[in-house]
């Protein structure tokens, strides 16, 4: 299936990235996301590789987390040796610097910053890209070369190409096995151990004390967040090797346990935390105003809310 656009992400910046899709297709622009557009038991690499080759648009959620996923990086990378610099559009959403070897890939290309260009605003500019696919270089080379570089290139790469598969092949295919063997332990290790610390806070949630143990649940949970985006980081050195077979996609259903979890919690604790500000505002309690705030800090560990942030500074206020 063709799509206009492939948006790359980390998965910590889901929200924005779900944002973003909602944005394009009200704009009716077709876009291709790995949490909904690869079927089980597909070949993963083939798939990005395939589908970043066929989306007019790279599209890059760049933020932090993004910057520190080296899977994210595997995507950019390829991106940036088969796509037109005018296609690839990096989209910065918070101020993280950019490290410097992706700022350097992506020197040459089109950066938007979402304090001036809000997720509103991003159709339009992909629409600029769409319109004129042809436009930029490709690997921040010129696209038009002298006639005679083209008749020296093949003789030139050919004779490169024998001697390395010859020389550098054969005395590094062991090298990188065992290398990738090393990998996959580690891989195997990480959903271990985020399958035990999921298993520990599901045993915490059963216990007589839940309630005293709920920041010792998040912080649990998101451990076994953290060892899935590990996961995630040593397969993705593999990703567009031949070693991939090593490294069975098995941590879908694990990031599933954690969002049905911590989301059940961030609900729980934010109703709590409502009910005890309606309360609070009647008896106007000291130690009803520190319960407000306890329960309030339950849920902002576990992710950010608006309505929370501003009782929680009205009552510090006080």
């Amino acid at each position: 299936m063709q799509y206009d656009v492939f948006i790359s992400y980390s998965r910590r910046d889901t929200k924005m990235a779900e944002a973003i899709c909602d944005a394009l297709l009200q704009a009716g622009i077709s876009f291709f996301i790995d949490k909904e557009g690869i079927a089980a038991g597909a070949n993963f690499p083939e798939v990005l590789a395939r589908t970043i080759d066929s989306a007019t648009v790279f599209l890059l959620v760049a933020s932090e987390n993004a910057y520190k996923s080296k899977f994210t990086k595997a995507e950019i990378l390829y991106a940036f040796n088969h796509k037109r610099s005018g296609c690839i559009l990096p989209y910065l959403i918070d101020d993280c610097p950019m490290p410097s070897d992706l700022e350097f890939l992506l020197g040459n290309v089109n950066w938007l910053y979402s304090k001036n260009c809000p997720v509103t605003d991003l159709p339009a500019e992909v629409r600029k890209a769409l319109d004129n696919p042809d436009s930029g270089t490709i690997a921040g080379r010129k696209v038009r070369r002298k006639w005679y570089l083209w008749l020296l290139a093949p003789i030139v790469i050919a004779a490169a190409a024998g001697v390395a598969k010859v020389v550098i092949d054969n005395r590094n295919a062991d090298a990188r096995k065992a290398e990738a063997l090393l990998d996959r332990q580690r891989y195997e290790q990480c959903l271990y151990e985020a399958d035990s610390l999921i298993s520990e806070a599901g045993r915490m949630s059963r216990a007589d004390n839940t309630i005293e143990t709920t920041s010792e649940q998040i912080a649990t949970l998101h451990a076994a967040e953290a060892a899935l985006e590990r996961s995630d980081s040593i397969r993705a050195i593999h990703a567009l090797d031949e070693h991939i077979g090593l490294f069975s996609r098995s941590n879908d259903d694990l990031y599933e346990k954690i969002d049905s979890k911590l989301d059940s919690m961030h609900l729980a604790w934010t109703q709590y935390a409502l009910d005890s500000w309606d309360l609070y505002k009647i008896t106007n309690s000291k130690s009803e105003a520190q319960n407000t705030l306890d329960c309030i800090d339950h849920a902002l560990s576990i992710k950010p809310n608006n309505e929370l942030e501003y009782i929680k500074s009205r009552l510090l206020s006080k």
